[in-house]
């Protein structure tokens, strides 16, 4: 019985995750970012308002971060890897890595 408990609540876990980020260009929650950085790499980030979550998408691998309180801008975090933001700028921090400075690609 506990295992299939278990297997039951890992089965709503991943279809949960699915469904957070599956993409709909349609959603007014959902808003996908792309930005130029300093150091010549491009990343992306998708906004989950609603949830109040950030999947940074960089090398082709997804981070998901957590909104923290910000007093002015946006901040999303797991612990080691932070984005800071305001405007069309963004500060990227992975790990101890120096801090990556961005800017969000204009729309055509």
């Amino acid at each position: 019985m506990k295992a299939f408990i278990a297997t039951v609540a890992v089965v709503c876990l991943v279809f949960g995750y699915s469904l957070a980020y599956a993409s709909n260009d349609n959603s007014p929650d959902v808003q996908e970012v792309a930005f130029t950085c300093a150091n010549g790499e491009t990343l992306s980030v998708r906004f989950f308002t609603t949830q109040g979550i950030a999947a940074l998408v960089r090398h082709g691998k997804t981070i998901e971060l957590q909104q923290q309180l910000s007093g002015s801008g946006f901040i999303y975090s797991n612990g080691p890897n932070t984005i800071r933001g305001k405007g069309d700028d963004l500060t990227v921090e992975i790990g101890r890595m120096a801090p990556i400075q961005c800017k969000a690609k204009k729309a055509k």
